[in-house]
């Protein structure tokens, strides 16, 4: 009999092989060179909505620049562990983003690194660790290891103080700390943490700490770009924040702040990924001093207001159209939850032929039911591609949608991934 763990990774395996077969999914764009903010599938020339690049940094000349000559100066790769020497590139940045976050940091060359850098080093064996039910995978991935360390670790509902004070309650006392982690803006829904609501247990539980991955909200949210956390609360030395430098920054990398700069030393000399692994390489160091110089700019106040105000422009053309959107947060992430997924996939066919480009998202990524549609928001975007892709969301969706029908989700462990094909050339226009 197989074990629930092969059933869960067969069930997903399938899920992934309908939207691959179905050309929703593994695409491969083939411009020859990127004209923001579209890309080109299967002939297709599509606004691109599945792009993380908020400020729209990412091809920014100055950014494109500072790589250049940095792999001028050093070369495509340095091959040393920081822990013995790095380039003078990791002083600048550090001091740079220091400067942003107002403390102590530690860079490390992805997240998810960051993550298996800092969570192993910080939660001890006797710790134990409540992880919000909806945590990024990477997340998710460094709390196994935690598990596997020793601590205790066990998920809480999504966003729900007061299920988690009652754990909190249930575990005060204990021997070790009380670690809870989270996401600042979560990356399938859009929605926010609770953020001054979780810090404000630090009163109630003394052996409470928090580790948040806010790699959705560093770069436009939050004074400098410190991000979404941070734009709701002071540091505080019981927190943690991590973020990535290759999504709304526009560079490579990632960060993690701490309210405790013994902490942050601790990291840099015992973390394993940030010690014993390779450095971030002079492009990505590069283009992340570039950006950094950018965000302690007056122009990252200018940048960050438009965003805003194109968030605002595409909230309320959500609520006019009555779109089934799970979060009305302010966040560039909007989620339009449709059902099944095989009307996910002809909601994303009609998108298509309309020259728009949307993520499908379905379970593991999402729960079982909550099949949809993810479509980000970024400075690449005028009011006139927001404005034409939500017409066409509120010419489809209503036809589409529905909130009962599930049956592609929770169809028996038989049925064949390729039941749901690439649609004919005719088959696009209809």
């Amino acid at each position: 009999m197989r074990s629930r763990h092969d059933r869960i990774l067969e069930m997903t395996a399938r899920r992934f092989d309908v939207g691959v077969n179905a050309g929703l999914l593994r695409n491969r764009i083939e411009d020859v060179e990127l004209e923001d903010p579209y890309i080109t599938i299967d002939g297709q020339k599509l606004i691109n909505f599945g792009s993380a690049a908020y400020l729209a940094l990412g091809r920014d000349p100055r950014l494109k620049a500072a790589a250049i000559d940095a792999i001028e100066r050093y070369g495509t790769a340095y091959s040393s562990s920081t822990a013995y020497t790095s380039l003078p590139l990791y002083v600048d940045l550090e001091e740079k983003l220091r400067r942003i976050f107002e403390a102590p940091v530690v860079i490390a060359q992805t997240t998810t690194l960051s993550h298996l850098a800092v969570l192993p080093v910080a939660v001890a064996p006797e710790d134990h660790v409540l992880i919000d039910a909806h945590a990024h995978s990477s997340v998710q991935l460094a709390a196994m290891a935690l598990g596997g360390s020793g601590a205790s670790v066990e998920t809480v509902p999504h966003n729900d103080v007061d299920a988690l004070r009652r754990r909190l309650t249930e575990l005060a006392g204990s021997e070790g700390r009380l670690w809870y982690l989270a996401d600042g803006i979560y990356s399938m829904l859009g929605d926010l943490a609770p953020v001054r609501e979780i810090v404000g247990l630090f009163d109630e539980f003394p052996q409470l700490h928090v580790y948040f991955d806010d790699a959705h909200g560093l770069g436009w949210q939050g004074l400098h770009g410190r991000g979404s956390v941070l734009d709701q609360v002071p540091w505080h030395e019981r927190m943690i924040v991590a973020g990535g430098l290759s999504k709304s920054f526009g560079a490579l990398g990632a960060v993690v702040a701490f309210g405790d700069a013994d902490l942050a030393w601790r990291v840099q000399a015992c973390g394993g990924p940030v010690t014993f692994s390779g450095p971030m390489q002079p492009a990505g160091l590069g283009a992340a001093v570039a950006s950094a110089d950018i965000h302690l700019s007056d122009e990252h106040a200018e940048r960050r207001a438009e965003l805003l105000r194109q968030i605002d422009l595409v909230r309320t053309r959500l609520v006019d159209l009555q779109l089934p959107v799970l979060s009305l947060a302010t966040s560039p992430i909007w989620f339009v939850r449709i059902g099944g997924v095989d009307r996910v996939v002809q909601l994303l066919y009609k998108l298509r032929a309309e020259g728009y480009y949307l993520n499908p998202s379905t379970f593991p990524m999402v729960p079982i039911g909550y099949a949809g549609v993810r479509f980000t928001q970024t400075l690449h975007h005028s009011d006139e591609h927001l404005e034409g892709l939500l017409d066409a969301l509120g010419r489809h969706v209503p036809d589409l949608a529905d909130d009962i029908d599930i049956s592609i989700d929770l169809r028996s462990e038989d049925a064949d991934a390729d039941q749901i094909g690439r649609p004919t050339g005719a088959e696009l226009q209809e």
